[in-house]
């Protein structure tokens, strides 16, 4: 191993965290310039005090919204209309999937994603009446009101170059003995808290598992509450540079944690953008990353209050999932496929151009990557299958 080598396990151990944090000493408690001592918005949520059940509408203000039979009639109506049209996937909008009922709902989904809850869980999709395509065109155009732009995801399927627009979340482990370095997304395994890239993230359900597999959602803006009342030294080593590692032998230093000041009527607003795997030992090419103990005990830190403060959501058939990937962090729980039971996603990275939040300036690379015309690397392909692995 590389001198300076941080192997950073991917899962952290909670006692010899919580044992730190118990014997920490007095710390500096001042914030990086400018930073808020406490964010206070509806964004601010303990997944313990945010009953599903009473957070559930047919109007899209809540964090669920259950499609009623006249919402389902008027989607299946929509998808006829598309697949009359004849035409390809990436002409999916919402004058190709007309929605006319259902898409004020949509647009107070995307309004309760930007400033609301966060996220939104769609359910009622009776996703066993249709086939994967029809599912597919169902789940695109669906999202296409709710957010109009679609990331690219990947620049190549099965070693074709294109514009991957849908990427097939399941288990692609052989068998238990399959110790392939794949990220944890694409194994039966757990999933630490972590975003994507992106302004929303968004799954639909297929197939479930035959156990476990609960999403979990936290809100950053309460993490960061808790980090900013009991460790604001490590609201400083989030904000300050973190080796990003580019390729197999490049890195790039940025921040973990970006504060944003009102401006022009919008409210403050952080956002941490990170994964645990990018500075881990499941990272498929290793290289040497020199973290401080200090980087070390935030990422910990932000693994062990996003779980105290999460929602476990167990996702349905049929369920849509859509998150405010700029102020929600999510992972999952492991899960047990069986011979009836298999976990399947779709998913998208989506953004709306009406509600989008500023990016932050180390950022825009990634996201131009994902969602500027000028960056194609072919036609948008939305593969109805999985690629080869």
């Amino acid at each position: 191993m590389a001198p300076g080598f941080t192997c950073l396990p991917y899962y952290p151990n909670y006692d010899r965290w919580a044992a730190k944090l118990s014997s920490k000493g007095s710390i500096d408690e001042a914030l990086p310039h400018g930073f808020p001592c406490q964010l206070n918005s509806t964004l601010v949520w303990d997944g313990q005090n945010l009953p599903l059940g009473e957070h559930t509408s047919s109007d899209g203000t809540e964090c669920v919204l259950q499609l009623t039979n006249s919402q389902l009639e008027e989607i299946d109506a929509a998808l006829r209309h598309f697949q009359a049209l004849e035409r390809p996937l990436d002409q999916l909008s919402t004058e190709t999937f007309p929605l006319p009922s259902l898409h004020p709902v949509l647009r107070a989904v995307s309004d309760n994603l930007h400033s609301g809850y966060g996220f939104t869980m769609i359910r009622g999709v009776p996703v066993d009446n249709y086939d994967t395509k029809e599912n597919m065109i169902i789940y695109v155009g669906i999202s296409s009101h709710i957010a109009a732009v679609r990331g690219r995801q990947n620049g190549y399927f099965n070693k074709s170059s294109e514009d991957v627009m849908i990427t097939h979340i399941t288990n692609y482990l052989r068998s238990k003995d399959d110790n392939r370095p794949l990220p944890a997304g694409h194994t039966d395994k757990e999933i630490t808290f972590h975003t994507d890239i992106g302004d929303i993230v968004s799954l639909y359900a297929l197939g479930i598992p035959a156990a476990g597999g609960e999403s979990l959602l936290a809100s950053t803006w309460k993490v960061y509450n808790e980090m900013a009342k009991t460790r604001p030294d490590l609201i400083r080593v989030l904000a300050d540079n973190f080796p990003m590692p580019i390729g197999t032998n490049y890195s790039i230093q940025r921040p973990l944690l970006y504060y944003q000041p009102p401006k022009g009527g919008k409210p403050e607003r952080v956002t941490i953008q990170f994964s645990r795997r990018t500075f881990s030992e499941i990272r498929p090419k290793p290289w040497p990353i020199n973290l401080s103990d200090a980087q070390i005990e935030a990422l910990d830190t932000l693994q062990f209050l996003s779980r105290r403060y999460a929602i476990p959501i167990q996702i349905e058939k049929g369920d849509m999932q859509f998150i405010n990937n700029l102020c929600i962090l999510h992972g999952r729980l492991p899960y047990e496929d069986d011979s009836t039971h298999c976990r399947h996603l779709l998913r998208q990275w989506l953004r709306d151009p009406e509600n989008a939040w500023e990016t932050p300036k180390t950022l825009q690379d990634r996201w131009d990557n994902l969602y500027s015309p000028e960056l194609s690397n072919g036609p948008q392909f939305y593969p109805l299958e999985p690629p080869l692995h």
